[in-house]
């Protein structure tokens, strides 16, 4: 819980303040969700912590529809890849959700084991459970690709290319396919992207 606050807080997720700041707006509640990763022999391998808004409770007349790449999208690039040869590297963003600005500030209540006397949470990044979250991500996403010269291929979502680059992503899980002559066109995009987020960089697909 400690590595997960600080880590946030560090990020500049949340910044505290006093409770009559958000006098006339909703606060939300945060919950902690806890996530315990066993081994192919079932012993206990990780214990996690993430801190959630309770977006159940968010009223928000912003719109909350993110779009996600088709299955169909996802088979044809697996049958152009085996066609033509090319290689798949695969890429996991840690903590996707939490690179995105919010537009507007959310007040939360301190997290259990956290609270502070008279302040509240003032959160200036996106945090799991919030209802826009999804799309925002998927906006700064795309944002950035577009930034690293990558054009949108038309009729699609979540699917860029320059030519020599095919990326693909499904919410936080980036693929990227290319032929082997431009490898190094790839290792400069890997590390454009590893400059910009934290990223695991998880070898071929």
């Amino acid at each position: 819980m400690e590595k997960e606050y600080n880590d946030l807080k560090r990020r500049g997720t949340f910044k505290i303040v006093p409770r009559a700041e958000a006098c006339n707006e909703q606060i939300l509640p945060l919950k902690w969700v806890f996530k315990y990763k066993l081994n192919s022999d079932g012993y206990l391998q990780k214990l996690k912590a993430r801190l959630c808004v309770r977006g159940d409770l968010q009223i928000t007349e912003e719109e909350t529809y993110a779009a996600t790449l088709a299955a169909r999208i996802f088979r044809a690039l697996m049958a152009i890849a085996a066609a033509f040869d090319l290689e798949i590297r695969q890429y996991d963003a840690v903590n996707a959700f939490t690179n995105a600005k919010l537009s507007k500030p959310v007040h939360c209540y301190c997290p259990e084991g956290f609270n502070q006397k008279g302040h509240i949470l003032e959160l200036l990044m996106a945090l799991y459970g919030l209802k826009i979250l999804p799309l925002l991500w998927y906006k700064e996403l795309t944002n950035i690709l577009a930034k690293f010269g990558l054009k949108l291929v038309l009729g699609t979502n979540c699917l860029f290319t320059d030519g020599r680059l095919i990326v693909f992503f499904y919410v936080d899980d980036i693929a990227v396919l290319f032929a082997k002559k431009d490898l190094l066109r790839l290792e400069e995009f890997e590390a454009k992207l590893l400059q910009r987020y934290e990223i695991r960089a998880l070898g071929d697909l």
